[in-house]
């Protein structure tokens, strides 16, 4: 397998980055792998804490033990700039590694044509 085709499938299998890695383009991997890894490090800690706030309100009462109504909560759009973090974190790790797989072909082909020639 060529460099373009095994490094696009490592940023897109293994994590967003690593096809730079491999190809030794730390600096680029490096930008890469932060922007897409603090992307989902936000929205999972974001995950994380409306469950809190969600299993809180269902253990004091506040919220019955229905199925419906927790579903309800659940997708429920978060009020204020909350919804606006949420929807940049997503674009920036969405950007991250589709940038990062299209980026290690693209590297990748340039080291396969020169290697050829």
């Amino acid at each position: 397998m060529n460099k373009a085709v095994t490094a696009a499938l490592m940023s897109a299998l293994v994590c967003p980055g690593s096809g730079h890695f491999y190809l030794k383009r730390y600096n680029t991997g490096t930008l890469i792998s932060f922007l897409s890894l603090s992307g989902l490090v936000y929205l999972l800690y974001k995950a994380v804490e409306r469950a809190q706030a969600i299993s809180d309100r269902i253990l004091s009462g506040e919220i019955p033990l229905d199925f419906n109504v927790i579903y309800q909560q659940i997708s429920q759009v978060p009020p204020g700039d909350s919804g606006l973090l949420i929807n940049l974190a997503t674009l920036a790790f969405i950007a991250g590694w589709v940038v990062g797989i299209i980026d290690a072909y693209r590297i990748g082909k340039q080291l396969d044509i020169a290697q050829a020639s």
